[in-house]
């Protein structure tokens, strides 16, 4: 039933934020994770071979076999423990139920009852995507003469457009979330109203703790304050 279920919206607004060259790779491709809760598991497809390790610390392993793909699902069949399952994968937003961290993929693995669901995917592959335009920081829209940006880089840095100044940060993406280091700037002067959007937005910045990707395919930092930063592909 999985494999055959008709892609909801969200399916479209992941390849809109996913970068070319992850959406070139073939879906479910090694290496590849996967994870879920209630019960605990963890999926590890690599090119040899298939690692379910659960919870409760059982552990099964299979041989790779080749993937069934179509369109933005992919599926593994392979026998654990004697034991046919179904590894069914699809390009659609997924939140971890504990950390609420989004991933890229839906996974669902039929091999008993419970069906075993959960994340796939890496969450940086939403992120480092190219060029976020920041519309919102706290709540209230952007100076329509600004053009602040964001782009999370492959080294682990962020650099982006403040307002006035360029300016360059470290990041950190853990399985509890998003950490963002101080923020190096050039030293230009602007405009009072301009300098201070850009100090509110490298004030937002350091207090990140978290992100999401809204329905609407928006990027939304989230600060441990409870304030936001909203950020859209241009």
């Amino acid at each position: 039933m999985i494999w055959t279920r008709r892609l909801g919206p969200l399916a479209g607004l992941v390849a809109l934020v996913l970068s070319p060259a992850v959406l070139a790779a073939p879906l479910g491709a090694p290496p590849y994770t996967a994870r879920g809760q209630e019960p605990g598991w963890r999926l590890t497809i690599a090119r040899d071979s298939i690692a379910l390790d659960m919870a409760s610390g059982e552990k099964l392993r299979a041989p790779t076999p080749r993937a069934r793909r179509s369109g933005r699902q992919a599926r593994y069949d392979v026998v654990f423990d004697g034991r046919p399952a179904r590894i069914a994968i699809e390009r659609r937003l997924c939140r971890d139920t504990m950390s609420g961290m989004p991933h890229p993929d839906t996974v669902a693995i039929l091999r008993r009852q419970p069906v075993l669901r959960g994340c796939g995917g890496e969450p940086r592959d939403l992120l480092g995507a190219g060029e976020w335009r920041v519309t919102q920081i706290g709540g209230q829209r952007v100076l329509g003469k600004t053009r602040p940006t964001l782009q999370f880089l492959a080294d682990g840095g962020l650099a982006g457009n403040g307002s006035c100044n360029r300016f360059r940060t470290s990041y950190t993406l853990t399985g509890e979330g998003l950490t963002l280091g101080p923020a190096a700037t050039t030293m230009m002067a602007c405009e009072p109203p301009v300098m201070a959007q850009e100090q509110a937005l490298l004030r937002r910045l350091e207090g990140v703790g978290s992100f999401d990707i809204r329905p609407d395919g928006a990027l939304v930092l989230k600060g441990r304050d409870g304030e936001t930063l909203v950020a859209r592909r241009p």
